[in-house]
């Protein structure tokens, strides 16, 4: 064996098995803006129609690959997306990318101020325009997989406490909001009791103020996408808009001096019961989408100054399909909630709550009794992702990222489909509307701990895979 054979068999043993692999990344926006007005806009109880164009949507990619495995994460400007929607986005770009679609997470950022499509309270998805969109979703996973070329990741965390509160208090008795026609035994919580209200007692959870960021760049240090994740509900805008997610992509590239090409996602944390409003103060503090974004850009870029960045880290997903029980009205109660509404309401729009809780007893009576959903997580490097298609309280997203094997992980609701609100099973006993039965919140009250117990169970999973 001469010298030279011996030295290169040396080095393939001494090399870790990494060591000729090269870790890729790339990004892309595809605009999503309607082209036809007025729109309904989803978020609200009543029907809500939008005529004006604020800001642009957007569907935001970003696609990682570290030779062996690829993942695809992308963020939409949308307020609530249905999995078959998403499946079939899904299957679009598979046959585009080779991406597995269990490989690719795409949330929705929940902007109360975009086109409705999916059905949730009174209004009604837009059939043209959730086909429009399905179409977009895969062409900007394409495009990201096609924009893939050297990179370096980092990641970290920093904290943005400004505008993250819990907005679900537990109120003197006889004092909260309450409805018929839920499945509320008693209601002690309101959601937004208002900061001048005297008879609010406590908040009933926590908020988490953590804004968990990764970074890609290239092996020049120019950066090709920062993917953000905090917990906090919209913001607000007037017309059509991204809301405060949208603004963030924006001021990240200014504030990283990046090229044009550089692509900023922020996707929706544990937001199920909190927003930026602090209700502890008498007076509401003054905020807007701007106000939000710059808060959370100012903690991206906090996290992104003590970044460490890896020329190579395996990347890997896992996935699940799980399916739970739905809490359906009973006979007598669908009944009731059919008179009131061949009384009081007809063939018109729900104007109320109390209609719409009627309406949507009617409806989940239609339901099977069993919800199938799909549960997802992420590695990158020491980095973690799990996602859920649910609104999760903040003190599920805290547990999840305490008990998984990543440090940091993100935890990405509303993701891959649409489940509804995630109370904790002590929750019920406050009622409220983010407990009140309705397809917004349908599955059965050990809902959580299950959902918790599974997606600790893929990062767990994720950890140990070579």
């Amino acid at each position: 064996m001469t010298l030279r054979l011996s030295l290169l068999l040396l080095i393939s043993v001494v090399l870790p098995t990494h060591a000729a692999q090269i870790f890729r990344a790339g990004a892309a926006v595809v605009d999503v803006t309607p082209t036809k007005l007025p729109v309904r806009t989803a978020g609200s109880i009543r029907e809500t129609w939008k005529s004006e164009i604020t800001d642009r949507l957007n569907v935001r990619c970003l696609v990682m690959d570290d030779g062996r495995e690829k993942v695809a994460i992308a963020t939409v400007d949308t307020c609530l997306m249905g999995r078959q929607m998403l499946d079939q986005a899904k299957a679009i770009a598979t046959k585009t990318t080779g991406i597995p679609a269990a490989n690719m997470m795409i949330s929705a950022t929940h902007a109360h101020s975009a086109p409705a499509v999916h059905p949730a309270h009174g209004t009604e998805p837009h059939p043209d325009y959730r086909l429009f969109l399905t179409g977009k979703i895969a062409d900007a996973i394409k495009a990201a997989h096609e924009n893939l070329r050297p990179a370096q990741v980092g990641w970290g965390v920093g904290k943005c406490e400004e505008y993250v509160f819990c907005r679900r208090w537990l109120m003197k008795p006889g004092t909260a909001f309450s409805i018929p026609f839920t499945d509320a035994k008693t209601n002690l919580a309101q959601m937004n009791p208002g900061n001048a209200n005297k008879n609010k007692i406590r908040a009933t959870g926590p908020a988490d103020p953590s804004v968990t960021v990764l970074m890609v760049r290239d092996r020049n240090g120019r950066p090709i996408s920062v993917l953000g994740n905090y917990s906090t509900h919209y913001a607000g805008a007037p017309g059509i808009s991204a809301d405060y997610f949208g603004v963030y992509a924006d001021e990240m590239a200014k504030q990283l001096g990046a090229p044009k090409d550089f692509v900023g996602l922020l996707n929706n944390g544990a937001s199920g019961d909190a927003n930026c409003n602090d209700v502890r103060s008498e007076k509401r503090k003054k905020y807007d989408r701007f106000i939000v974004a710059k808060a959370v850009v100012d903690a991206s870029m906090d996290a992104i100054k003590n970044m460490k960045f890896h020329d190579w880290v395996p990347v890997r997903a896992a996935e699940i399909e799980l399916g739970l029980k739905v809490r359906k009205p009973s006979a007598a109660e669908v009944a009731e909630a059919k008179t009131y509404l061949a009384k009081n309401v007809g063939d018109r729009p729900i104007k109320s709550w109390p209609e719409n809780y009627a309406r949507e007893t009617v409806l989940l009576a239609a339901w099977g009794d069993i919800h199938k959903f799909k549960l997802q997580a992420f590695r990158v490097g020491d980095f973690g992702v799990a996602a859920a298609p649910c609104e999760l309280y903040g003190i599920t997203g805290l547990k999840i990222k305490a008990d998984s094997p990543f440090t940091p992980t993100m935890v990405v609701g509303l993701a891959n489909g649409y489940s509804g609100y995630l109370p904790p099973p002590d929750q019920f006993q406050y009622g409220g509307y983010t407990t009140w039965r309705a397809r917004t919140s349908m599955l059965e009250h050990n809902a959580e701990p299950v959902i918790r117990e599974k997606l600790g169970q893929l990062l767990t999973q994720l950890s140990v895979s070579k």
